[in-house]
């Protein structure tokens, strides 16, 4: 076997797009697809990836100002820059490969003072809320010691929505103690690859979760009891539960089954359901919780 790989200009272009997650990817497209048809609305060329810098802040500083929806009312102030990014990323990626940056280079002075003014029109017009989602009230965890048990790893962790927790295996996670007081913690040992952090070397969205002495909620309690639960022929941290189980000290509460990704992302919606909680939470509400 030769010690070097050999790699085609191809070969480079399709590993470089493989950085950013599928869904990423199709948000560039989007992004491109409607400045492309804008273009055409007005009459002017559409293929701006041949544009010079010049050219590209002029039309951008237009559009800004002048994207609708397809019915003709505006976006909200968070798709209007999902859009501005998704057209950077688009035109940084293959086979375009551009060096210039439409967001930080001063090349594009013109399209940013007209994107910040965008922005600002759309606050005005009450485009600017966000979103929140419900936290999880502490009557709603009384009634389900599951929930504490299964929600725990997002409260601490902070993934967004279910992201990759279907890949997540026993060994993601370890037991540990600190050597100068004592105090027990979970710690992710696993790198992965996330949606917002998909060329670094470490991950830096994840941290410990330290136990709580006394505590009924106790998430390092729980988390040993979950993991002592779990099917031992099944290595996925997410298992599916068994119909019905007893809470004795030898009793397996899964199949040998994993939780498939699609179901992980309706997790908490099921459960409050399923439950019979106060209101009907996300996987969103957990890191709300914790935020």
């Amino acid at each position: 076997m030769e010690r070097f790989g050999t790699s085609t200009r191809q070969d480079i272009d399709d590993k470089r797009r493989n950085i950013h997650a599928n869904k990423t990817q199709k948000s560039n497209t989007l992004s491109a697809t409607l400045f492309r048809e804008y273009l055409t609305s007005k009459d002017h060329e559409a293929d701006f990836e041949s544009f010079t810098t010049q050219r590209v802040d002029e039309a951008l500083s237009h559009f800004y100002l002048d994207v609708r929806k397809i019915d003709g009312s505006m976006y909200k102030t968070s798709s209007l820059e999902s859009i501005r990014h998704g057209l950077n990323r688009h035109l940084k990626a293959p086979p375009n490969n551009k060096v210039f940056d439409i967001i930080k280079d001063a090349a594009f002075r013109y399209a940013n003072m007209s994107f910040d003014a965008a922005r600002a029109e759309l606050k005005q017009a009450g485009k600017g809320n966000v979103q929140h989602y419900p936290i999880i009230q502490e009557s709603d965890r009384e009634k389900s010691d599951y929930l504490i048990k299964s929600s725990m790893i997002q409260d601490y962790f902070c993934r967004r929505g279910a992201e990759n927790m279907h890949t997540m295996t026993k060994s993601t996670f370890a037991l540990k103690t600190d050597p100068d007081t004592g105090m027990r913690y979970i710690e992710k040992i696993l790198d992965e690859l996330t949606k917002n952090h998909r060329g670094n070397d470490k991950e830096t969205t994840s941290g410990v979760m330290p136990e709580a002495t006394g505590s009924m909620y106790c998430p390092v309690d729980s988390f040993i009891k979950y993991t002592d639960k779990l099917h031992p022929d099944c290595d996925r941290l997410w298992q599916r539960p068994r119909d019905c189980f007893v809470d004795d000290d030898n009793e397996i509460w899964y199949y040998n089954a994993p939780v498939g990704e699609k179901k992980l992302k309706t997790f908490m919606s099921d459960l409050s359901l399923s439950c019979k909680l106060s209101q009907k939470y996300t996987n969103h509400s957990s890191e709300q919780q914790e935020l």
